[in-house]
């Protein structure tokens, strides 16, 4: 490949292409961010340490989207919440990644082994509800593959 194809690729160019269908996390469902509502406690990192309430609008295993204050960029915070189901409370370090109006997106700084399995756990769950909440899963039609057999 020419070093200025080279340098003209991205992963929105591969996103693009017709041979490439998926992105390597379309099957994992933990891999997107989901929409939740919990309550949360941030604590902010700086000269002088901070906690305040905040609600999680959004998680996944890489990051959060709390509803708090503007934040700025690389603030590094710490994260408690409890997610339905887990007997331990999670307490995550995080980055500040953006502020928006939809909140405070943060990216989890090297969460324990445990708490990815928690986190992977209930953001499957959140899955496996929103099909239960699906109305029509019947499908519409059926579709022979193949030739059916001839009896002799």
């Amino acid at each position: 490949m020419p070093t200025s194809e080279h340098l003209l690729w991205s992963p929105e160019t591969t996103r693009r292409s017709t041979f490439v269908t998926h992105l390597p996390t379309d099957h994992d469902a933990a891999a997107h961010r989901h929409t939740v509502d919990l309550d949360a406690t941030v604590r902010i990192s700086g000269g002088e340490l901070r906690a305040c309430s905040c609600r999680l609008v959004g998680l996944s295993l890489g990051g959060a989207v709390i509803d708090v204050d503007r934040l700025p960029v690389g603030t590094l915070i710490n994260l408690t919440f409890r997610v339905p189901a887990a007997d331990d409370r999670l307490s995550l370090d995080a980055v500040v990644q953006a502020t928006s109006r939809d909140g405070v997106s943060v990216l989890f700084d090297s969460p324990r082994a445990w708490e990815v399995w928690v986190l992977w756990r209930y953001l499957v769950s959140l899955d496996v509800e929103s099909l239960d909440d699906e109305v029509d899963l019947e499908p519409t039609r059926t579709r022979v593959v193949g030739k059916p057999a001839v009896e002799p």
